[in-house]
């Protein structure tokens, strides 16, 4: 399928959920997420794409009980699943975009004091320690 075919499918107003318990689209039969809803999906997660995997996790978790109670012998293969479920996300282009989106629109505000620490909570004096482990694998 090019391109501009899944563009034509992805148009708004046309949705292509999941088709239970054989986990197909219901608007195109393709197996879900069809390519329409691997366009739609991202877009609709952008500002939050650890909930798209959490989503997609949810789905293969019930995709594979489904299919399972389906086929039980010899049952779904668990690496092609999370190909079809997860492996498409392409996860660093969304966590770039949407940090880059939130930290344009100013969230979340970090302040940092003039060392490039966080100030310590309001209700904790700022001793000016470094609370982290050092860096190193043996004792301090």
């Amino acid at each position: 399928m090019v391109m501009r075919d899944v563009a034509a499918l992805a148009r708004p107003g046309r949705e292509h959920p999941p088709r239970r318990p054989t986990w197909t689209c219901r608007t195109c039969e393709n197996d879900w997420p069809c390519a329409a809803a691997r366009v739609k999906l991202p877009a609709e997660f952008r500002l939050d794409p650890l909930a798209l995997f959490v989503y997609l996790g949810i789905c293969l978790y019930e995709a594979t009980a489904d299919l399972c109670t389906l086929n039980p012998n010899p049952g779904p293969d668990p690496i092609v699943l999370h190909a079809r479920f997860l492996g498409w996300v392409p996860e660093r282009r969304l966590i770039i975009g949407a940090l880059a989106r939130r930290y344009a629109d100013g969230w979340p505000a970090v302040p940092t004091t003039g060392t490039g620490q966080t100030p310590a909570a309001p209700d904790m004096p700022d001793t000016g320690r470094i609370t982290a482990w050092p860096n190193t694998n043996s004792g301090p």
